[in-house]
């Protein structure tokens, strides 16, 4: 059989800097057997193993962990890119910014989606746990100004989850305005 992958998740850290209330990992939480990060000499070794035997998929580095927890991220992309794959991260954004951002987007990161539950500060910190909005629109505008400035290839996203079914139009309109047009 000629299995060829379209994506490939690997969370390169099982902890989270977050305990959102909507995260599985939050509540009751993981052991610390899953909290861990994946040695880069390990993550390279599974690159190794997936691109003959699976061809070219896109490569995520994230599971129900933070990647950017990851002090040295940087190397896991440039792993991903060295091997002309694509590759894709979902994130809270709380460690993107300074060195660490533009070490991130200059190893060839192809796509960050940032989580943003919540429309304003205060459900922001109902969601998300923590009093980081104004932390992450600072942060994503500065992604995207950097990416501008290098003529990076880099696309940034955010992903908000609908915490009010009975006011979905309400709640986009918000984030439009508080969060899209902002960024």
């Amino acid at each position: 059989m000629d299995l060829k992958l379209k994506r490939v998740v690997m969370e390169v850290f099982g902890g989270c800097n977050y305990t959102c209330q909507m995260c599985p990992q939050s509540n009751p939480g993981r052991g610390s057997n899953f909290t861990r990060k994946m040695k880069l000499t390990e993550f390279n070794r599974i690159l190794d193993e997936i691109v003959p035997k699976y061809g070219h998929p896109q490569i995520n580095l994230e599971g129900s962990g933070e990647p950017t927890m990851a002090k040295d991220l940087p190397e896991y992309i440039k792993s991903v890119k060295k091997r002309n794959l694509k590759c894709f991260m979902y994130c809270n954004g709380a460690r993107l910014n300074g060195q660490f951002m533009r070490d991130v987007i200059d190893a060839g990161i192809d796509f960050v989606r940032v989580s943003v539950i919540g429309y304003n500060s205060e459900k922001y910190k109902k969601w998300m746990n923590i009093d980081n909005f104004n932390l992450i629109l600072k942060n994503l505008n500065d992604m995207i100004s950097y990416v501008k400035e290098t003529k990076s290839h880099t696309q940034i996203s955010t992903y908000h989850l609908i915490t009010d079914n009975n006011k979905i139009d309400e709640e986009i309109e918000l984030y439009k305005k508080n969060v899209i047009n902002k960024v």
